[in-house]
C-alpha cells in the first residue's frame, strides 16, 4: 500500500511538473490491511453499553470508506434508536454520546500509523459541557502558557479564548442552575515578584509591590483581560445574590424548603470559590494592587455573599424542621393537633429567625403553609374517581378537605386570640389574613363547584331506567330523557378535559369552564320542565302518575324541580280523590235503588265490596308512594276523604250482610 513517504513525495513530483490533481488520490489497501484498521477503531470505540454484537455490517462498510477515501475528515460512530450507528459527518449526532474519529487534511493511515497519528475521543450527550472541559483542562492551560504564539495576535487570542469560555461556563451554569466563577488557566505572577510603575498626578513615578517581567508578561494587556473576567465575575455574583429575593414558583412550605436550600448551596459554593481558590484571590489581590477600578465593589459584594449565606443557613435549619411536620401532614381526625403544632412552630420561627421575623416574610410563610394545606388536599383527591366513579366517593372526599380548610381557618383564629397576641406585648402579629386565606377560600368555593358537579352527576346522569314509563307514550318520553342525558354526558365531558387543572385556583380557565357548565344545567332543567309537564298532561289514572314520579322523583333534588314535581304529586293525589269520588256518588243512587228491593240488595253488596277492595289498593299505592316521597305534600286532607268513603262502604256492606 501507499505510505506517508510515498504519497508525499508523488505529490511533490507532481507539482514539480506543474500537474494539478482534481480530486486527492485514495489509497489502496489489502483486505488484511482494511481488517486490521476497522479492528482498531471497534479498540478505541467507547461507548456507554456497547457490546460486541452491536457492530454490524453497515458500520464496517463505512469504516472502510473512511479509510479508503482520504476527503472525509470525520468519523462519529453513536446510538441511533439503540442501533449502532457510523456516520461521516455530524448532521445526524444531535443530542447523542458519540465517538469521533479526526482525520488531518489528506492524512492516509496505515495500520503502523493509525494509532500514533489519529485524533479521536468521545462526547456525551451535553456536548457543551464536553467542548467546555476540553478547551478548559487540555487546551487552555497549552495555549494560554505557550510562548511560541506571535505577539501581534497573542493577546486576541487570549481575550477571545478567554470571552469563549466564560460564555460555555454561563450557559453550563445555567443548565446547572448554580453560580460558578471561570477561573482562567493563564499563567498568573507572583506577587512578590510583580511591580508596576505608576505615575501620579503630580508627575513622579512610584513602584507599586508588584512587578511583572516584560519579557514574560505584557502587562497592560494581562491587566485588561483579567479585568473583564472579573467584570464578568461582578455580574455573576449580583444574580446570585438577586435570587435571594427572586421567590418565583414558591407556592408551599417545600418550595420555600427547596429555594433557600438551593440559596445556601449556590452562596456556600460561590463563597467557597471566593474565599480558597488561589487563582481568584491572586486575581483579586492583583488588581487592588494597582487600584482597578473593576475591583472597588468586590469586598461589599464578597461581604453581602457571606451574609446571604448565614441568612440562607438559618432559614433552611428552621425550614427543614417546619417541613418535616408539613410532610407528615394529612387528611385525618387529627389536623387539627397537626396545624396546630404547625402554627407553633411558625410563631417560634417568627419569634427567633432574623429573617422571618419582618411582616412580609412571615406573611408569605404563613401563606405558603396555607398552600401547603391545599395541596395535601388535592393528594387525597382522584378526579378520575370523582367525575366518573361512585358520587358519593367525590363528595365524601371534597367535603373532607372543606371541612379541612375550615379547620385550619378556625385554628388559626385561635392561634392568633389566644398564644401570638400574648406571647409578646412589645410585638405584634398583624398579618394580613385575606393575604393568608385568599387561596384557601378559593379552594373551597371550588370543591364546592366540583360538590354541584358530582350532585347534578347524580341527577342527570340517567334520566330513566329502561322501561319505567308505563303509558302508551313510554317510548316517547324514554327518547325525550336520552336526548336530556346524552346533552349532560356532553357537558360533562367538557369539564373532564380541564380535570387536570380543576384544582388549580390560578387557572381561570377553569372558572369559564364551570360557569358554561351551570348554564347548561339551566338549559337541561328547562328541558325537564317541559317533559314533565308534557308526561302529566297525559296522566289518566294512579299507576300512570306513581310511575312517572317514581322516574322524576330524583330530579327533586334540584330546587327548581322540586316545586314543579310536588305539584304533579298533589296532581296524583286528586286523582285518587276523584277515584274516591267516583266510587261515593254512585253509591248514593245505588242506595236509592236497591234499597226498596231487599232481595235485590246483594248485587249491590257485590258492587259495594268492589269498589271497597279498589279504593284499599289505590290507597295502598298511595301510600307506598308516599314512603318514597314524605317531604313532597302532606295527604292529609285526601286521607280523611279516604277514610270517610271507605267507613261508609264498610258499613253498607256491613248492613248488606245483617240484612242477607
Amino acid at each position: 500500500m501507499d505510505t506517508d513517504e510515498e504519497d508525499l513525495e508523488r505529490r511533490e513530483t507532481s507539482e514539480s511538473e506543474g500537474e494539478t490533481s482534481p480530486e486527492p488520490e485514495n489509497p489502496t489497501y489489502t483486505e488484511q490491511e482494511l481488517t486490521t484498521l476497522v479492528q482498531y477503531v471497534k479498540d478505541l470505540t467507547v461507548l456507554s453499553h456497547l457490546d460486541e454484537s452491536d457492530w454490524n455490517e453497515n458500520c464496517y462498510k463505512l469504516i472502510r470508506e473512511f479509510f479508503q477515501c482520504v476527503s472525509h475528515t470525520i468519523m462519529v460512530i453513536f446510538f441511533n434508536k439503540n442501533k449502532l450507528t457510523v456516520s461521516l459527518n455530524l448532521l445526524n449526532c444531535k443530542e447523542v454520546e458519540l465517538m469521533y474519529f479526526l482525520r488531518s487534511p489528506l492524512q492516509i493511515y496505515s495500520p503502523n500509523n493509525f494509532l500514533s497519528t489519529i485524533l479521536c475521543g468521545s462526547v456525551n450527550k451535553d456536548k457543551a459541557t464536553s467542548m467546555f472541559k476540553f478547551l478548559l483542562y487540555m487546551y487552555s492551560p497549552t495555549a494560554l502558557n505557550s510562548n511560541d504564539w506571535p505577539k501581534i495576535i497573542k493577546n486576541d487570542l487570549y481575550m477571545n479564548l478567554h470571552h469563549l469560555l466564560m460564555v460555555l461556563n454561563e450557559r453550563i451554569c445555567k443548565s446547572i442552575n448554580r453560580t460558578v466563577l471561570y477561573v482562567p488557566k493563564e499563567r498568573l505572577p507572583e506577587l512578590n515578584k510583580f511591580r508596576l510603575l505608576h505615575r501620579d498626578n503630580f508627575g513622579s513615578i512610584e513602584k507599586k509591590d508588584i512587578d511583572i517581567p516584560t519579557q514574560e508578561f505584557h502587562t497592560k494587556e494581562l491587566i485588561e483581560r483579567l479585568e473583564k473576567i472579573v467584570r464578568r465575575w461582578t455580574k455573576q455574583i449580583h444574580e446570585a445574590l438577586a435570587i435571594v429575593s427572586i421567590r418565583k414558583n414558591i407556592k408551599n412550605i417545600m418550595d420555600e424548603q427547596k429555594h433557600w436550600t438551593y440559596v445556601y448551596d449556590n452562596l456556600n459554593y460561590l463563597n467557597h470559590q471566593l474565599s480558597n481558590q488561589s487563582e481568584i484571590k491572586t486575581i483579586i489581590k492583583l488588581l487592588r494592587n494597582i487600584n482597578s477600578s473593576s475591583i472597588e465593589s468586590f469586598p461589599i459584594l464578597i461581604a453581602k455573599v457571606q451574609a446571604a449565606l448565614v441568612e440562607s443557613s438559618s432559614n433552611v435549619i428552621y425550614l427543614n424542621i417546619l417541613s418535616e411536620y408539613c410532610r407528615n401532614l394529612c387528611i385525618s381526625d387529627e389536623i387539627e393537633s397537626h396545624i396546630t403544632k404547625i402554627l407553633l412552630l411558625i410563631l417560634f420561627i417568627w419569634m427567633e429567625s432574623p429573617f422571618y421575623n419582618i411582616k412580609n416574610n412571615i406573611e408569605n410563610l404563613c401563606q405558603a403553609l396555607s398552600t401547603q394545606i391545599i395541596s395535601q388536599c388535592e393528594q387525597c383527591i382522584d378526579l378520575e374517581l370523582v367525575f366518573k366513579g361512585p358520587t358519593d366517593y367525590g363528595i365524601h372526599v371534597l367535603e373532607n378537605c372543606i371541612f379541612t380548610c375550615r379547620m385550619y381557618k378556625k385554628v388559626y383564629d385561635n392561634f392568633i386570640k389566644n398564644i401570638a397576641s400574648c406571647i409578646n406585648p412589645y410585638k405584634m402579629w398583624d398579618l394580613d389574613e385575606k393575604i393568608i386565606f385568599n387561596n384557601v377560600t378559593a379552594f373551597i368555593q371550588r370543591c364546592y363547584d366540583i360538590i354541584e358537579i358530582c350532585n347534578a352527576r347524580i341527577i342527570f346522569e340517567r334520566c330513566t331506567k329502561t322501561g319505567t314509563f308505563g303509558s302508551t307514550r313510554g317510548v316517547e318520553y324514554e327518547k325525550c330523557c336520552q336526548q336530556i342525558e346524552n346533552l349532560f354526558y356532553d357537558n360533562l365531558s367538557n369539564i373532564i378535559i380541564i380535570k387536570g387543572n380543576i384544582l388549580n385556583i390560578e387557572d381561570t380557565t377553569c372558572n369559564d369552564a364551570i360557569h358554561k357548565f351551570r348554564i347548561a344545567m339551566i338549559q337541561i332543567e328547562n328541558m325537564i320542565k317541559n317533559l314533565i309537564n308534557y308526561v302529566f298532561q297525559n296522566i289518566k289514572n294512579i299507576d300512570e302518575g306513581i310511575e312517572a314520579i317514581y322516574v322524576f322523583e330524583r330530579f327533586t333534588h334540584r330546587t327548581c324541580l322540586k316545586d314543579l314535581i310536588h305539584t304533579k304529586w298533589i296532581q296524583v293525589w286528586r286523582i285518587f280523590v276523584k277515584e274516591i269520588e267516583m266510587c261515593y256518588t254512585p253509591t248514593m243512587k245505588e242506595i236509592d235503588t236497591y234499597y226498596p228491593l231487599v232481595k235485590s240488595f246483594s248485587r249491590y253488596s257485590n258492587i259495594q265490596n268492589t269498589k271497597q277492595h279498589h279504593l284499599k289498593m289505590q290507597y295502598t299505592k298511595m301510600i307506598n308512594a308516599f314512603y318514597w316521597l314524605t317531604d313532597c305534600v302532606n295527604p292529609r286532607y285526601f286521607l280523611e276523604q279516604y277514610k270517610v268513603i271507605i267507613d261508609k262502604l264498610e258499613d253498607d256492606y256491613f248492613f248488606n250482610e245483617i240484612s242477607n
